[in-house]
């Protein structure tokens, strides 16, 4: 499972507000899902998630509210952010539904396999290293001599992620998380006057050719570093995966997840920031 691109407005916040969703209880899966999601290590991932929105917040502090924050936004982040929010919100995306018992044996199957352990600590290694600003550019640096090479990796790389279709799900991904922070800010109340939604959309919007220039970026020079030690041959069986009918029902799911955490997370982040900077009480 590739890891979700980080590369958008930051998350993560549980504040009260109208329109959060309360996850139901993870017991509430099948036992099968619970393992596939064990496999695929989702339990790294939310702590990776944590540690990475924290980071983030903390730069939203000092865009937004350096002067006004005296420290207070980060003690408040640092209770708020927590991998069981991250959990609740994937567990509420998660399609698992869509996934039947062939399809759920399947993809247990691979990424229970030798291959797919590989990979799945590979990932969680990456995402994680990738989430320090200086390794992420040392990695996109990798990424440009790989090209000025014409590595041989990379036309391999290209139809993993189209495959998959990486590329046009993490930009919709982006766009929607940050449509939904300034939805946040706006319900919050951080704007002088009733900003339309098609004015948010607009601004959303004319995000999109950078959001895109950043993801290829971002998948790539994370695919190079994490897939370094895996073989051309262990690649495609990975590509063979991501064709068959568990794999595509497996990433749509997932994506699913993910997307949930984002949008709803950016919501209450937006929210969270919008309150902060008026003074009102969290």
């Amino acid at each position: 499972m590739l890891r979700a691109c980080l590369f958008f407005i930051p998350l993560v916040f549980s504040v009260a507000v109208a329109d959060a969703q309360r996850a139901p209880d993870r017991g509430a899966m099948p036992a099968s899902v619970e393992t596939l999601l064990d496999l695929v290590g989702m339990d790294e991932s939310y702590v990776i998630m944590s540690e990475a929105g924290q980071r983030d917040a903390q730069q939203l502090e000092e865009d937004l509210f350096a002067s006004s924050g005296a420290g207070a936004w980060q003690t408040i982040i640092a209770d708020l952010y927590h991998p069981d929010e991250l959990r609740a919100a994937f567990t509420s995306g998660f399609a698992f539904d869509r996934m039947d018992d062939d399809t759920l044996s399947d993809a247990i199957s691979f990424w229970g396999s030798d291959l797919g352990q590989r990979i799945v600590e590979a990932e969680l290694t990456a995402w994680d290293a990738m989430s320090d600003e200086e390794i992420e550019e040392l990695a996109n640096e990798i990424y440009f001599q790989r090209v000025a090479d014409n590595d041989p990796r990379l036309p391999i790389l290209e139809r993993f992620t189209e495959v998959n279709d990486f590329v046009d799900l993490n930009v919709a991904g982006a766009l929607n998380s940050n449509f939904a922070f300034y939805r946040g800010m706006a319900d919050g109340g951080a704007y002088q006057f009733d900003m339309p939604q098609d004015m948010m959309l607009a601004e959303v919007m004319g995000q999109e050719p950078e959001i895109r220039e950043n993801a290829i970026l971002w998948l790539y020079s994370f695919q190079l570093m994490a897939y370094d030690n895996l073989s051309d041959a262990d690649i495609e069986a990975y590509i063979a995966f991501s064709e068959s009918e568990a794999g595509q029902t497996y990433n749509a799911a997932i994506f699913q997840g993910y997307d949930n955490v984002f949008e709803t997370m950016s919501y209450r982040l937006g929210m969270a920031a919008a309150i902060f900077m008026t003074g009102d009480e969290l």
